[in-house]
């Protein structure tokens, strides 16, 4: 009798102590508990990330008239400042691998990585880091399918996986959450080998399944219309929308794509407009 008791013990046990891993580890892959985030440097064998600038809200400096006359507040007037000249080295990057097209830096969340495109097969770098080699972690990366390696398509999406330790897009909902886009502007910059691209983060919106570039034909002003109209009419968890930016027809648009916390069927979209 004493060992049917001694049975029963170690077997509740294990089923209590299982059943508490299993429910950690669902909070903890969903995001719902926070995990320091690693920065991204030199992460890969053979591979160095270079040194970024850690403040990239662009430079304004305040004009008379314009929608601000009046108020005293005058209209910001974006320009590119010295932290912005473009110190990547592509042609060494490149040598370890041609198929960096570019590089993302943002600082809510910490992102500084390279931007790749195959050129053969568009999924590849979900499952290869930058030096080409295997990595579940994988990389961002656009598909050439969709989108050019210059960025001025009408809009391009940069995909990356939300990692569950906070590496690459895993602390961006999270972060984003937590901060107010229209009262503290948040910026993505796009590193290229012959231009720099500075873009505003204008909505965060939750969005179902569908390839948004597959059912979308963004050089055709009403499918432009359609989807801007749809993202700045969106409600619920993971929504936010700075006023007076809904893109119009011909603004470049940017969308950081990854997995929305809680729901992996769905997508979280970060959306960024172009600074003119």
């Amino acid at each position: 009798m004493n060992t049917k008791k001694l049975v029963y013990s170690i077997l509740s046990a294990v089923m209590f102590i299982s059943g508490a891993v299993l429910l950690l580890y669902f909070f903890w892959a969903n995001g719902y508990i926070d995990m320091p985030v690693p920065a991204q440097t030199e992460a890969e064998e053979g591979f160095t990330y270079p040194s970024l600038p850690s403040n990239i809200a662009p430079e304004t400096s305040k004009s008379s008239g314009g929608s601000g006359a009046g108020t005293g507040e005058g209209t910001a007037e974006t320009k590119q400042g010295s932290q912005f000249v473009n110190n990547i080295n592509f042609d060494e990057l490149k040598k370890t691998n041609n198929e960096i097209i570019g590089w993302i830096q943002m600082v809510s969340p910490e992102v500084n990585a390279p931007v790749l495109m195959s050129n053969k097969d568009d999924d590849f770098y979900l499952s290869h880091g930058s030096n080409k080699k295997y990595n579940k972690r994988g990389s961002f990366y656009i598909e050439k399918t969709y989108n050019t390696p210059d960025f001025n398509d009408p809009v391009t999406i940069i995909y990356g996986h939300r990692k569950a330790d906070g590496s690459m897009f895993g602390s961006l909902q999270k972060t984003l959450e937590k901060i107010d886009i229209n009262a503290q502007p948040q910026y993505v910059v796009i590193y290229l080998p012959n231009s720099t691209k500075i873009y505003h983060i204008i909505a965060t919106i939750r969005h179902d399944s569908h390839h948004v570039l597959a059912y979308n034909n963004f050089s055709k002003q009403k499918e432009y219309d359609d989807f801007f109209n749809m993202v700045y009419s969106s409600k619920g968890s993971g929504v936010q929308l700075v006023e007076g930016e809904k893109p119009v027809f011909g603004d470049k648009i940017l969308i950081l794509s990854t997995c929305f916390k809680a729901d992996r069927s769905n997508r979280y979209l970060v959306i960024a407009k172009e600074l003119k």
